[in-house]
């Protein structure tokens, strides 16, 4: 594996001067492009306005911000030797660790093993948090892998739909179970320990949520990806992210029905978007 720590350029610019401003995050910016380039084009708006929002939120999780900074190399190096025993082969992976401008916390680049990035404004430092979140994401890229040796042919994967992101989610998040046990059950939707109230309500209103995303299913759009998807969602239900809640359940019907390895491979030569809408349709 490999690692690319950037947050201590940040906690330098931080040290170094009275008061943060946007010419000090550019210059930071600067020093790693290639990083940044792939944070602001897909995970975060470059304005202005949010960075100096951002700039104004750092002070009260500077502290949060580096003890996250410091615990994250050592679990990324624990939940890659955990990935290695459960699936019993090593991949050779790029991790990235940043200081954004609290859009994603923790992404995964669009490709079969792309880097992986984390961005610690967003996290929580809590040890098992970070395992959970790191699992999650390394989960995306095994579950790329596997799919991969199957013979999934990547260019007919419709990366535009909720089906898709339905499917993804909850392969990570149904592999973050596996990898990172006992731990509270909404920590793999949330990462912290804000998640029961969230959990409880994806549990009492399944019926709803099944229904209203079967309904959005018949015409995505960006806008209904960032409802289910995405921390800017939630104004259906008033929580965000719901659809990892519904993959998962879907994920964990798979395993039952054909095992694990077909569960996670599924998209290879079975029909997935007829299979989750059928079963959306009954949960529903």
């Amino acid at each position: 594996m490999k690692l690319l720590d950037t947050t201590s350029t940040f906690f330098e610019l931080v040290e170094s001067t009275r008061r943060l401003n946007i010419d000090h995050l550019e210059k930071y910016y600067q020093a790693y492009p290639e990083v940044f380039q792939e944070y602001f084009a897909n995970h975060c708006p470059r304005t202005e306005e949010r960075l100096n929002a951002a700039i104004e939120r750092y002070p009260s999780r500077i502290e949060e911000m580096r003890k996250t900074a410091e615990r994250l190399p050592e679990t990324i190096k624990q939940i890659v030797q955990k990935f290695i025993g459960y699936f019993g082969f090593d991949l050779d992976l790029q991790f990235n660790l940043l200081v954004g401008g609290f859009g994603s916390n923790a992404f995964v680049e669009r490709k079969i093993i792309g880097q992986i990035y984390f961005a610690v404004e967003k996290l929580s430092p809590d040890p098992e948090h970070l395992q959970v979140i790191v699992a999650h994401e390394i989960g995306h890229i095994y579950h790329n892998f596997l799919s991969d040796q199957e013979g999934l042919e990547w260019k007919k994967v419709d990366w535009n739909h909720g089906i898709t992101s339905l499917y993804r989610e909850g392969a990570a998040t149904y592999i973050s179970q596996q990898i990172v046990k006992d731990v509270g059950e909404s920590v793999y939707f949330s990462y912290d320990d804000s998640g029961e109230e969230w959990l409880r309500f994806c549990k009492d209103h399944h019926k709803s949520i099944a229904s209203s995303f079967l309904q959005d299913s018949k015409e995505w759009t960006l806008e209904k990806e960032r409802e289910w998807f995405r921390l800017s969602g939630g104004k259906y239900f008033g929580y965000n992210r719901l659809g990892y809640y519904l993959g998962t359940a879907f994920l964990h019907d798979l395993v039952k029905e054909y095992g694990e390895r077909k569960a996670l491979t599924y998209w290879v030569n079975e029909e997935l978007k007829r299979k989750a809408i059928s079963w959306l349709q009954m949960l529903a």
